[in-house]
């Protein structure tokens, strides 16, 4: 008898979640239940005593059958590796007084060098008797499995995760996949859940060893990609179907499967506002030199005029173009909702995104494919000019048409630069394509708690993982509106500042990547910040000398001047006041000040004396004086 198997039956262990998935059944009185590869039988008593079933243990282990007959049960011997002879021999000994309700395959196919043979008897048994069958195999995909493999850790152990005699290893998806392929289909599932597996050890393994930076980091990226990352056992229920009818529903569900996917997916977000700047929005899309793309246009918050209005525009395109254009309507929600919504429609490799009001040229899809093409995986970017823009409005406020009053102008910079994308975006989210699988594979959302920035906030938590590949081609037009509404017009300073201030909390809470160069970047940062907080209290009413100059042409007080701002609208004084700015703001007066859009990197000197002054003066930052005391009007280090 093979005893490391002969486990005790538990409410919360794999017996006991098996007979609550069985416990949910409607019974026939002494109605049949197969329980396969049943070892010693450990759930007998209670399927017969508490459930009213006749319990029939099936195995090939003699000994653990002979038990389990002492015990007074009923077994068979029956080999599942010949699937044709076990149905056979199934029909020849089952009851035929009462029906066969259900059956069991309890931590056995794992065991089974060919599992899908063995499947078959049982789909022939559950569509012939029309009753359910639970499945259970333990979950290769725990996390402690994923940290020890991190760090080149396999190894069997007697029992449990790694047995040494498993054949087959299982995870959710790859169980799901399985189960549907062999014409089963799920009805309901009851896991076994475990924070520390018996895969745990060593203790002091740093990718295992709780609290240590490599563990925080895996242990997210383990935890965000799927919901089974401390599922020790996958507990299942499954009925058979028609042969195929499954694997074929399967399949309708997953597109990807049945024809090459798209390389991209296009989102073009709207609220139906701007149908003058959609039908140009689609109409560049059209022009794109390569087609390998599909769009969906994802309409958020639409009431029925607007909804019609969109309709009207995808109505007019070319019948070919057309037929890759879909409309979504997604109601509530913030700003990120329709984003998340297109990201889990979205059937391309790649996703990019762009607001009504955006430009793209024609070698966009083009630029994106050439750099999947040499860096898959990693975020695509290309390069964003802007230019200024008024909408001509009529009578009952809505725009007839739009027309560009400015040049282009290079403002973001022609390479990504994580620390300096971690203090402000320096990216529109319409020079960027996301690999798919950041939202299929990994888990990543955008954040649908925050109003605004919920493109920066995605980009700095997914870039540190999948780094960034760029081509400094510009390819896209951001259009800054002289006016009419924008993100910028329609949510307030503190607002973004919340929002903001959000997103930090969210990326100090854990550790994050850095690209290869970044300490270099560090240490040369640390000691320009120590020269800058003193050169901002000699140099703050001096004028530009020619000898603080870098050879790039910044020069030192601008950028003393930039941290000197950074720290004014981080301080804790300003954000305290902030109801005070508001209040006077409603009143028609007080500070227009929108941290969210200011891009410090971008202004010059005058900007910036003008912004640090505009707040210096405020009467909100004196009223707070106090806060800040002596000391810290004096040293900019401390104003919070």
């Amino acid at each position: 008898m093979n005893s490391q198997y002969d486990n005790a039956y538990a409410v919360d262990n794999v017996y006991g979640h098996v007979v609550s998935l069985l416990a949910d059944l409607k019974r026939t009185p002494g109605g049949v239940h197969l329980d396969f590869g049943c070892g010693f039988g450990r759930m007998a008593e209670v399927i017969r005593d508490e459930l009213g079933a006749r319990y029939i243990g099936v195995d090939i282990d003699a000994d653990a059958l002979d038990h389990l007959k002492a015990r007074g049960f009923e077994t068979m011997f029956i080999d599942l590796t010949d699937p044709d002879e076990a149905l056979t021999r199934l029909k020849q000994y089952l009851p035929t007084d009462v029906p066969l309700e259900s059956m069991s395959i309890v931590d056995t196919l794992e065991h089974l060098s060919e599992p899908a043979k063995s499947l078959k008897a049982l789909r022939q048994l559950a569509i012939e008797h029309a009753c359910p069958f639970v499945v259970s195999v333990p979950n290769f995909g725990h996390r402690d499995i994923a940290l020890r493999l991190a760090a080149g850790k396999f190894e069997y152990t007697e029992a449990g995760l790694m047995d040494h005699t498993h054949r087959t290893y299982f995870t959710d998806q790859s169980l799901d996949l399985f189960m549907k392929q062999n014409g089963l289909h799920e009805i309901a599932q009851r896991d076994v859940l475990l924070k520390k597996s018996d895969q745990a050890f060593p203790r002091d393994l740093a990718t295992v060893a709780a609290g240590t930076p490599l563990n925080e980091l895996l242990t997210a990226i383990r935890e965000r990609s799927d919901h089974f990352a401390e599922t020790n056992q996958l507990v299942r229920m499954y009925v058979g179907s028609v042969p195929g009818a499954t694997a074929a529903l399967y399949d309708s569900a997953h597109p990807d499967k049945q024809r090459e996917p798209w390389f991209l997916t296009v989102v073009t977000r709207t609220q139906g506002k701007r149908i003058a700047e959609l039908r140009e929005a689609l109409l560049c899309l059209m022009a794109q030199e390569d087609q390998d793309f599909n769009v969906l246009v994802v309409g958020h918050d639409l009431d029925l005029e607007r909804q019609r209005n969109i309709e009207v525009v995808l109505s007019d395109l070319p019948v070919h173009f057309q037929q890759r254009v879909e409309l979504v309507r997604v109601q509530g929600g913030s700003r990120a909702r329709p984003l998340n919504e297109a990201f889990r429609r979205a059937k391309g490799r790649y996703v990019a995104m762009f607001d009504d009001d955006d430009l793209v040229f024609g070698h966009w899809v083009k630029t994106f494919k050439q750099l999947a093409e040499t860096n898959p995986g990693k975020l695509l970017r290309t390069v964003c000019v802007t230019q200024e823009w008024r909408r001509l409005i009529d009578a009952q406020g809505y725009t007839r048409s739009v027309t560009a009053i400015g040049p282009f102008v290079p403002r973001y910079p022609d390479s990504f630069d994580l620390i300096d994308h971690l203090v402000e975006n320096r990216t529109p989210l319409h020079s960027l394509a996301f690999p798919r699988s950041l939202f299929t594979d990994l888990g990543f959302r955008f954040d649908e708690n925050l109003t605004t920035a919920e493109d920066w906030d995605f980009i700095v938590r997914v870039a540190p993982l999948a780094g960034v590949a760029t081509s400094k081609e510009p390819t896209c037009v951001y259009r800054r509106w002289e006016n009419g509404e924008h993100s910028a017009s329609l949510h307030d300073q503190e607002e973004w500042m919340h929002n903001y201030r959000s997103t930090l909390k969210k990326l100090d809470s854990a550790p994050i990547l850095l690209p290869a160069g970044t300490t270099r970047k560090l240490r040369n940062m640390a000691h320009e910040i120590e020269a800058l907080r003193e050169e901002v209290r000699r140099l703050s009413n001096a004028p530009v000398r020619p000898e603080l100059m870098h050879d790039d042409g910044h020069s030192r007080y601008e950028e003393a001047l930039r941290w000197r701002l950074h720290e004014l609208m981080c301080s804790k004084s300003w954000r305290y006041t902030a109801p005070l700015r508001k209040v006077r703001s409603m009143l028609g007066g007080g500070s227009t000040l929108n941290a969210g859009s200011l891009q410090l990197w971008r202004m010059n000197s005058k900007d910036l004396e003008y912004l640090i002054g505009m707040i210096e003066n405020s009467r909100s930052y004196k009223i707070a004086a106090p806060l800040r005391g002596i000391r810290g009007i004096a040293r900019p280090e401390n104003t919070g």
